[in-house]
């Protein structure tokens, strides 16, 4: 890999870099208790990027052998010999320090170690507690484990190796009553093995979600109009992630598609609101060592106080934003090009209790949880159905409510933000879709908005 490197400098490239990734993993899916998939899968291969005269040429492969590796830099370079020619912007790359390292995200109880039966009983256990629950009609549960290494070597002298296990169980339920149907969705996992069911029980939070689902079957329809909400740790990072997370990301503040571009030192949010963007959270399901261009992984505070003082960045993002390189590339898999992403995205800590954030509220809804929405980047709006909700009166939780939507412009609604709860904590795990999956984490305390547009069902 090395030789093939220096192959490519010779041949007058500005830039070339070989990444290796393999993934291994199983996944299991029951329904009603039914054993319905039990697969496990390996995949693995090697893609080549080469920069030359400001193009990039990219190839990939999973023949790892030394003429398949030939052939990748032949036909990456002519790729980018060939567009170096219609290129209306030469692409450049920030510095960074070229780092050799391995790192390992351990897992304490390697899922490869246990067996199916292990991984089967687990969701069966979890089916079977949530199924008894009256008013459950179907549940599908979901085990799934993987491991993933990548090895980097560039033209810079970068020399990384890491190693990163993830775990997780997922269930869908659907709670039914005559014509009356409710789904709701629940997930639990993280970097690690089965350790990261000792931090969490997969059974206890399935039946909490197979009782709210049943809730939401006599909720009533929620009141419409401005009005207070406060939002669980779910929603919390539901909005960190999509109405923030992605207007900072860099790909999107060069293209003109942002609401964030050119605010870096302005105030766009309340005193109250930090953001951050962390890679290296202790087991959370987006951290990773290294990103796709063998940067560290660095924390990123996007928003401090109210204040934006980041985005996040590839090394090509940065270059045309004058800025540092902070580890934002990420690649579902060997055959696809990097792309700039999230990994962990919160809103921080505030000094509130749970009790001091609803007790002057007269009238106003606790929102929990997503089922979906839109953001729009570039006009910095956003809509969020909540997965469960309930209406607060004189500062107490009452009434059950269904259908709940909250929409609003992203830029007032951080100024609206005026207090953050003191009961920090990560949502559920899940994946980030942009062209690519990647593995995401969201969340944060519960924090307090006012005016924002609530919409109800029927």
């Amino acid at each position: 890999m090395d030789k093939i490197i220096d192959e490519a400098m010779k041949r007058g490239a500005e830039y070339a870099d070989i990444r290796f990734l393999s993934k291994e993993g199983t996944r299991l899916e029951l329904k009603d208790g039914e054993l319905k998939k039990s697969i496990y899968g390996k995949d693995g291969g090697t893609s080549m990027r080469v920069l030359y005269k400001g193009a990039w040429g990219f190839f990939s492969t999973n023949d790892l052998s030394k003429k398949s590796l030939e052939n990748a830099l032949d036909t990456a370079f002519k790729l980018a010999k060939g567009s170096s020619t219609m290129v209306k912007e030469r692409i450049h790359l920030a510095d960074v320090k070229a780092v050799k390292a391995k790192k390992i995200l351990h897992a304490k109880k390697d899922p490869q170690d246990m067996s199916i039966e292990e991984k089967h009983a687990l969701i069966l256990n979890m089916s079977s507690a949530i199924s008894e629950i009256k008013g459950v009609h179907t549940v599908t549960a979901v085990y799934g484990d993987g491991t993933e290494i990548q090895h980097i070597l560039n033209s810079d002298g970068a020399d990384l190796y890491s190693q990163v296990t993830r775990t997780f169980v997922y269930a869908r339920i659907i709670a039914r009553e005559g014509k009356n149907v409710v789904g709701f969705s629940t997930s639990t996992g993280g970097t690690g093995g089965f350790e990261i069911f000792d931090l969490e029980d997969p059974v206890k939070k399935g039946i909490k979600a197979g009782e709210s689902a049943v809730r939401i079957l006599s909720a009533k329809k929620a009141p419409g109009g401005k009005m207070t909400i406060i939002t669980d740790h779910n929603l919390t990072g539901v909005f960190a992630h999509e109405a923030l997370g992605h207007a900072t990301e860099g790909d999107c503040i060069v293209s003109g598609n942002s609401c964030l571009e050119g605010k870096i030192g302005e105030r766009i949010g309340s005193e109250k609101v930090t953001i951050i963007d962390d890679p290296s959270v202790k087991n959370a399901f987006g951290s990773f060592p290294f990103d796709a261009e063998g940067v560290k992984a660095q924390r990123k505070i996007l928003v401090e106080n109210g204040i934006l003082k980041n985005y996040i960045l590839n090394r090509e993002t940065a270059y045309k934003l004058k800025m540092t390189p902070n580890g934002g590339a990420r690649a579902e898999s060997y055959s696809v090009h990097p792309l700039v992403r999230m990994s962990n995205t919160f809103i921080d800590n505030g000094d509130h209790s749970f009790e001091e954030l609803i007790e002057d509220i007269k009238l106003g809804v606790y929102v929990k949880g997503t089922r979906g929405g839109q953001v729009s980047t570039a006009k910095g709006t956003f809509q969020f159905n909540a997965q469960e909700a309930f209406l607060i009166k004189n500062g107490e939780i009452t009434t059950p409510l269904k259908d709940v939507s909250i929409a609003g412009a992203t830029l007032e609604t951080l100024k609206n933000i005026d207090a953050c709860g003191n009961d920090f904590k990560l949502g559920d795990p899940g994946s980030c879709g942009k062209g690519q999956w990647v593995p995401v984490s969201d969340g944060g305390p519960h924090i307090r908005i006012r005016n924002v547009v609530l919409g109800g069902g029927t």
